[in-house]
C-alpha cells in the first residue's frame, strides 16, 4: 500500500523545558515537538517535514504504535488530510514534490478521549477526512511554534472535564510511555490494577489489536535505536538474535541488517530516531 505522508520537533516556553529537534540534509527538513502538560497522556508530538526536492520522495514507515492526523500542503494549500490506524505492519509512502507535511502522532487513549471514536476500523489503514474536521481549515500554517499552538487549542477545546476521564484509561497511558523495559501484558494489568482481559477489550474496541500485539509493536520500536547504532543482538525481551530477527522483519518487512543500511534514505523513522 502506497500513500502520502511526511514529518517535526519544537519547544519553546509554551512547552515548558522541551527540546528542538530538527534533520536537515539536501532534499528533506524534518522537526518535530512535544505536547504541553495538558496533553501529554494523549498526543506523543507534533511534527512538520518538508520535500525541498523536485521529485518524489520513497520511504518506509515502520510501526510504532501510534495513529496520526496528517495534512499535507502544496503551495500554501491543503493537498492531502487524513486520519490514519495503528500500522501493525511497514508501509511505504511517497512523499510529492514540495509538498510540506504537518501531523501529530497521537497515544491510543485519544481515540475516546479526543477523537470519541474508535480507530479500530482504519488499522493498517487511513480514512480521508474534510479540511473542516476539527477545524483544520481555520489554522493558519505558517511558523511552526504558532501551528502547533493553534493544534494544541483545538486539542485542549475536545478534552472531557478531568473528572470525566477513567483513571484506569490514563494509567494505561502513562504506564505504556513511560516504561522502556520490556515487559508481559499480564504485568502491565497488574501495574495498573485493570485487569487484563478488560484491557484487551478496550484496545480490541478502539484500536483494533490486542495489548499483547501491541506491546511487541512497541518492543520492535524501541529496538531501532539499537539497530541505527549497528547492534544487531537481541535487547532485553528477545529469546536469541533469531526470535529478535524474526520479530523485526515480522513488523518492518526488513531484517535489522538490511534496516540499517537503509536508515538514511529509506526509513524515516531510522533517519530521525532519538534516545528513549
Amino acid at each position: 500500500m502506497t500513500i502520502l505522508y511526511n514529518g517535526v520537533k519544537i519547544q519553546n516556553d509554551m512547552f515548558g523545558d522541551s527540546k528542538l529537534f530538527m534533520s536537515i540534509n539536501k532534499e528533506h527538513v524534518y522537526n518535530e515537538v512535544y505536547p504541553s502538560d495538558g496533553l501529554d497522556d494523549y498526543v506523543s508530538l507534533y511534527f512538520k517535514a518538508e520535500n525541498l526536492s523536485n521529485k518524489p520522495q520513497p520511504m518506509t514507515i515502520c510501526p510504532d504504535g501510534y495513529f496520526k492526523l496528517i495534512i499535507q500542503l502544496w503551495n500554501g494549500k491543503t493537498t492531502a488530510y487524513f486520519l490514519t490506524g495503528i500500522w501493525a505492519n511497514e508501509i511505504d509512502i511517497v512523499i510529492p514534490p514540495k509538498v510540506t507535511t504537518y501531523g501529530i502522532k497521537f497515544k491510543i487513549i485519544a481515540s475516546e478521549i479526543i477523537f470519541k471514536r474508535e480507530i479500530a476500523s482504519i488499522l493498517n489503514s487511513v480514512e480521508q477526512k474534510r479540511t473542516d474536521y476539527l477545524g483544520i481549515d481555520k489554522v493558519d500554517f505558517g511558523a511552526f511554534e504558532d501551528v502547533v499552538k493553534q493544534l494544541e487549542s483545538v486539542l485542549l477545546s475536545k478534552l472531557p472535564a478531568k473528572e470525566q476521564i477513567r483513571a484506569n484509561r490514563i494509567r494505561l497511558s502513562q504506564f505504556l510511555y513511560s516504561n522502556h523495559e520490556d515487559i508481559q501484558a499480564r504485568e502491565v494489568a497488574q501495574q495498573i490494577h485493570w485487569s487484563q482481559r478488560e484491557i484487551n477489550r478496550y484496545l480490541n474496541k478502539y484500536i483494533g489489536i490486542s495489548l499483547k500485539k501491541y506491546l511487541n509493536i512497541r518492543k520492535c520500536y524501541r529496538s531501532y535505536l539499537t539497530i541505527t547504532e549497528g547492534e544487531f543482538f537481541p535487547e532485553k525481551g528477545f529469546f536469541d538474535q533469531a526470535h529478535f530477527i524474526r520479530e523485526v522483519k515480522k513488523h518492518t518487512g526488513q531484517t535489522p541488517t538490511a534496516l540499517y543500511k537503509g536508515q538514511n534514505d529509506q526509513f524515516i523513522q531510522l533517519r530521525n530516531i532519538k534516545k528513549l
